[in-house]
């Protein structure tokens, strides 16, 4: 009995985090850069952000990046420490609660990985060119 009631306390708690996005790479330590998301519906199972018609200015044009390219910001860290509250684990989380439309670092990181990720230049170096401009932020 007390096995099968383990069982079902693990079940529910591996459910929860499917459901709620906590794989075992979230769960990481979240100075870890997320593992890379390699195919389009792996992206497509990415958890939604708010909708950029909530905001406006550079906090919408944030969430519009967010939106439309979720693969790109759950392979970046954010530097802000949001990540100190053990809600966030990637740049992509700041876009899922109303986070990144108050947060200058967070805006200013989904807006300059886009410009680099349209210009071609691969994730390890958008990583380290974010981690340059805003590392210290930490």
């Amino acid at each position: 009995m007390a096995i099968a009631a383990v069982a079902a306390s693990a079940a529910l708690v591996y459910a929860a985090a499917t459901i709620y996005g906590l794989g075992p790479s979230s769960l990481a330590s979240s100075r870890a850069s997320a593992a890379p998301v390699k195919t389009e519906s792996a992206a497509a199972r990415l958890r939604v952000t708010l909708d950029p018609n909530l905001f406006a200015g550079e906090a919408r044009r944030a969430y519009e990046v967010a939106a439309r390219h979720p693969a790109l910001l759950a392979q970046l860290h954010c530097y802000c420490g949001c990540e100190r509250d053990g809600m966030m684990h990637n740049l992509l989380d700041c876009y899922r609660t109303s986070h990144g439309s108050q947060c200058p670092i967070c805006m200013g990181e989904a807006l300059e990985a886009a410009r680099l990720a349209r210009q071609g230049v691969p994730i390890e170096q958008i990583r380290d060119k974010l981690r340059a401009r805003w590392g210290d932020g930490e």
